[in-house]
Parts: C-alpha cells; sequence; structure tokens
C-alpha cells in the first residue's frame, strides 16, 4: 500500500530522529508505529443492550424460565387459555 501525508515540522524531526537512533527504513518504523497504535486500541463501549445481556447471562436469568419456547408467538395461550 503507498500511502503519502503530510507532516509538521516537529512530527517530521521525531520521526526523522527516531529513524536516525533505529537505523531501520522509514516504511518499517511507520509500520511498526501503526500495528502499536491498533494493538493499544480500547475496545468499543459496552452498549445499553449488551450490558442488559451480560446481566442476565451472569445471573443465570437468560432462559430460565420453561415452556416450548414460543412465548413471543403464543403468549396469549399462556395468558388467557385456549380460544
Amino acid at each position: 500500500m503507498h500511502i503519502e501525508t503530510e507532516l509538521d515540522d516537529i512530527h517530521a524531526a521525531r520521526l526523522l530522529e527516531l529513524q536516525k537512533h533505529s537505523d531501520q527504513p522509514l516504511s518499517e518504523i511507520v509500520a511498526q508505529l501503526l500495528a502499536q497504535a491498533l494493538d493499544e486500541t480500547p475496545p468499543p463501549l459496552e452498549t445499553e443492550g449488551g450490558k442488559v445481556l451480560r446481566i442476565l447471562e451472569q445471573h443465570g436469568l437468560l432462559g430460565c424460565m420453561e415452556g416450548d419456547g414460543q412465548l413471543s408467538v403464543d403468549y396469549k395461550n399462556h395468558l388467557w387459555g385456549n380460544p
């Protein structure tokens, strides 16, 4: 992949100083810095739905009811009996 970018004077000087001390090609230094930044990226924040799911699973409340597993379809039968 070819990436072209323009750095300000401060960052350009720091990158060149890093290259000078490491004695590596600039492309390898940038690849290492990019890999390090991606590895240190924190995982995405937990959504509200994800938090509820995690809590329900932790306390064993998910799937704890007995039945045919079709309550969302035939809940009226369970509430008022068969018509």
